[in-house]
């Protein structure tokens, strides 16, 4: 059924998206009308990627729909603005290590805003609070729980069950 789907159906912490004004004609806009350059200049940039700060991540809301392909209710996540005009951006997020070695496979990893003893897996936070990292490239040896920084290309994913909500693509290791 997928990493995601498991994780969703297990937790879910709501919080109120933001209410954005200022909507303005002939410029780039997010999928919901609003000034993406606007959005974007709340960030700063380091290294040509946006600075991601977990509490934009955690800033999001859920709401239960049906899906036909697995012909049942799910909770999947409503992306505010702000991630919506980060999503397909280069992005660099510190956080928390967590090798997901239970699956076999030494690459999947997973960047939690909080340790282990305080995350998802262990039932201290939501599913807003880790990333999927795919694709890494040349990650050394990392120890559970060692603060990184990884920069990536962020994509939200809010259908593919396989993944989680979102998803750190091609990430580097940062020093």
């Amino acid at each position: 059924m997928g990493i995601w789907m498991g994780l969703t159906l297990t937790s879910c912490k709501n919080t109120p998206p933001d209410e954005r004004k200022g909507i303005t004609d002939n410029v780039p806009t997010t999928s919901t009308g609003l000034d993406k350059s606007m959005l974007l200049s709340h960030f700063t940039k380091k290294d040509e990627a946006w600075v991601l700060p977990w509490s934009n991540l955690l800033n999001i809301h859920f709401e239960e729909i049906f899906i036909d392909s697995l012909e049942m209710e799910a909770t999947v996540p409503v992306f505010n603005d702000t991630l919506q005009a980060l999503n397909g951006e280069i992005v660099l997020v510190e956080g928390f290590f967590i090798p997901v070695s239970e699956t076999g496979d030494e690459n999947i990893v997973i960047l939690s805003a909080f340790p282990y003893a305080q995350c998802f897996f262990c039932g201290k936070a939501g599913v807003e609070s880790i990333i999927d990292v795919v694709g890494a490239k040349n990650l050394p040896h990392i120890k559970l729980d060692e603060k990184i920084r990884l920069k990536g290309k962020l994509r939200l994913n809010r259908d593919d069950f396989d993944y989680l909500i979102y998803i750190l693509e091609n990430a580097e290791l940062v020093r």
